[in-house]
Parts: structure tokens; C-alpha cells; sequence
């Protein structure tokens, strides 16, 4: 972990963490983490967003968005062929990724009472998505060798 993750919130370690560990495991991508931001809302930065939601102890929402050449890519990776565009293939797929993220993160936070919700994925230029009232948006930023992705989310205490 460097600096800049340890320095804005202190629970980025377990976000940048999951987030390598699943897409190294999974898709045999290094990813590199590049920026750590605190952001008064959602800021949309890619085509495909995957959303999964924590509950009881910890509550809050995740949101592991890609590039679409990532998701392309990633999709690829999981399904043997690479889709011409965002499909069905590549929304699971997403979804997934999120699951994966969600349920790394969960681990590493080590707090035995949070649940995890079924993933949700969006498309799209304009998408909005509101996360817990008052929680803040803590935007993670990766590179990967396909293209970029960021990891947003938001938690406060159940």
C-alpha cells in the first residue's frame, strides 16, 4: 500500500487489496493503483458499472467500474471469446467482478457483521448512482494492461 492510499481513508488498503487480488487471480492482470480521491457524489468515469451493497454492521455501496476495452478484455478472459460490444456476457461479467471485489473487501475488513447484496450493473454515459446520505465517495483509480478502471464506494457504520 503506499502513502496516497493510507493517507485519504484508512480503509482503502482492503478496496486496492481486493481489487489486485481479484483481478490477478482472475484474470491474471497486475493492476496498479493511480490516484486516491475523496468526492462529494458518484462521478461516472467508464462504460460498465458494477454496484454491490454491504448492510448491518457496516452500510454502504460499491461500485467497480471499467473502460470498455477492459470489459471487453476481462470478458474475454472469463468466457473464452471476446464480445463485439457490452453484452449480457460482459454485464455478468461485471457483476461478478463486483461480487469478487465486494467479498474480498468484506475479508479484509474483518467485520464478521457485514452482508453483502446481489450485484446490480449499469451501462451507460449518463448513469447516476446515490450512495448512503452523508457518506462521502472515496474514488480509487487503477490502470490495468487493457485500459483503466476505478473502485468507488462509500460506507458509515450500521
Amino acid at each position: 500500500m503506499s502513502t496516497l492510499e493510507a493517507s485519504v481513508h484508512p480503509l482503502h488498503a482492503p478496496f486496492v487489496e481486493s481489487t489486485q487480488a481479484v483481478f490477478s487471480t482472475m484474470l491474471g492482470w497486475k493492476i496498479e493503483p493511480v490516484s486516491a480521491l475523496r468526492l462529494p457524489a458518484f462521478h461516472p468515469q467508464h462504460d460498465v458499472s458494477g454496484i454491490i451493497g454491504f448492510s448491518n454492521a457496516i452500510r454502504g455501496t460499491i461500485v467497480i467500474s471499467l473502460d470498455r476495452e477492459v470489459a471487453l478484455s476481462a470478458a474475454e478472459a472469463f468466457i473464452g471469446m471476446r464480445p463485439d460490444k457490452i453484452d449480457a456476457d460482459v454485464m455478468d461479467m461485471v457483476g461478478e467482478l463486483a461480487n469478487m471485489v465486494g467479498g474480498n473487501a468484506k475479508q479484509r475488513i474483518g467485520n464478521a457483521g457485514i452482508s453483502l447484496g446481489l450485484p446490480t450493473v449499469v451501462s451507460g454515459s449518463d448513469m447516476k448512482i446515490t450512495f448512503e446520505p452523508g457518506a462521502h465517495v472515496e474514488f480509487l483509480s487503477f490502470v490495468s494492461p487493457k485500459g483503466p478502471l476505478c473502485v468507488q464506494w462509500a460506507m458509515r457504520q450500521g
